[in-house]
């Protein structure tokens, strides 16, 4: 079992409250971010970046996938993070473990949405993860609602699911610019 506290003098950790989940922490090395839950059966999330920092935007410092590592109690998370230039698009990362097949993805500029597979279907939005200042994670989990006459349960994300999740958007950040965003700041430097 991986263990997320080395008693590295050059680490922070940082609280989270998952708000189903109770709470975990959050460990930031220069190159690696790891998550475990305070209580209950131990778990642990590590995401290591094995090469040379290339971003500055990312917290991990890298948005290649052949210079991550992952791993969730040893058995090992796919990630694929996307190039985060221009559109909201490609900042999405893919992640997959177990079986399972996670997505986050830019709803605006600091929000983040974790879905329960690869595509928006709509009704598979496990909640909106916002990485704050100083390195938390604010989770708000989805709730019902209603469309065309029929009420949309969202589903609940596992346990497992959850600390991927809020792991995957301390590593890389959450939200992204629009196009729409790009052009209107350059419309504002251009005109008085």
């Amino acid at each position: 079992m991986e263990d997320c506290d080395d008693g590295n003098p050059g680490s922070t950790t940082v609280l989270v409250e998952t708000g189903i989940y109770g709470e975990l922490d959050l460990i930031y090395r220069d190159d690696e971010v790891c998550g475990s839950y305070r209580e209950g059966v131990p778990m642990t999330v590590t995401i290591s970046r094995t090469g040379p920092r290339t971003s500055d935007s990312a917290p991990i410092g890298t948005r290649k996938a052949a210079q991550l590592k992952a791993s969730i109690d040893g058995c090992e998370i796919l990630l694929n993070p996307g190039r985060a230039r221009l559109f909201k698009r490609s900042y999405r990362v893919g992640i997959q473990y177990g079986g399972r097949t996670l997505s986050l993805r830019a709803k605006n500029l600091e929000d983040s949405v974790l879905l329960d597979g690869s595509s928006d279907r709509g009704d598979n939005e496990f909640g909106v993860l916002t990485r704050v200042f100083g390195g938390g994670v604010d989770v708000l989990w989805a709730l019902p609602f209603t469309m065309v006459n029929k009420t949309i349960e969202p589903p609940t994300p596992s346990r497992e699911d959850a600390l991927v999740g809020i792991v995957v958007a301390a590593a890389f950040g959450t939200g992204g610019l629009s196009l729409t965003t790009i052009v209107m700041g350059a419309l504002e430097s251009i005109l008085p």
